[in-house]
């Protein structure tokens, strides 16, 4: 009775699975190189933000309005700011109180300014709004007074960097500037992706 000759398919299988692997790594590569459609993060994009038509002193101070947080980048500091929006809906429930306050003891038609002015010394007394987004602008409005006064080479201004899902967050932000301040606002709309790719250049 004749042996019979055993035959393997391991080289087979082998070189198979390796030309398979190689084109999976070819197909995976090409696809990733030449299919923009793909559902990709896009890149951060880096954007310079200025004030057009602003005079040549006028620094932006960057307030970016997102969805559930601001983010300020104070002059002259190395790590901006946060605050919450639900602190913001609290802020500006405590200074519409105060405003409609004021205009209960000054009349109805009092001057703006005026109104201004008395709700700043009711703010500044208030220690839960010491720490609070109003107070930091109303910082920032004192320091250009005291410095534009001192001969300095530049003021600071809020542009106000709005996301899409800032859109409510801006709401908060703009009105407690408009109601305690005489800052004048910037409005730079973003796309989500952009990035801030420096803090404190020249407008």
């Amino acid at each position: 009775m004749r042996a019979r000759a055993q035959i393997t398919l391991f080289p087979f299988l082998s070189v198979l699975l390796s030309t398979m692997g190689i084109l999976s790594f070819l197909a995976v590569t090409f696809l990733l190189v030449s299919s923009p459609e793909l559902n990709l993060p896009p890149p951060r994009k880096p954007i310079e933000v200025r004030w057009v038509g602003a005079p040549a002193y006028v620094r932006p101070v960057l307030v970016e309005c997102l969805k559930d947080h601001v983010r300020i980048h104070v002059p002259n500091s190395a790590e901006p700011r946060r605050f919450s929006r639900e602190g913001l809906t609290r802020e500006a429930r405590r200074v519409r109180e105060l405003e409609l306050k004021g205009l209960e003891q000054l009349g109805p038609v009092v001057e703006r300014e005026q109104l201004k002015r008395q709700m700043k010394q009711w703010l500044r007394g208030e220690g839960g709004m010491r720490d609070s987004l109003t107070m930091a602008f109303d910082q920032i409005e004192e320091d250009n007074a005291s410095g534009r006064a001192g001969n300095r080479d530049e003021v600071y201004h809020p542009v106000l960097l709005v996301y899409p899902d800032g859109v409510d967050t801006y709401d908060l932000v703009s009105y407690l500037i408009e109601t305690t301040t005489r800052l004048p606002i910037g409005l730079e709309p973003m796309l989500k992706g952009w990035s801030l790719p420096y803090i404190g250049k020249r407008a």
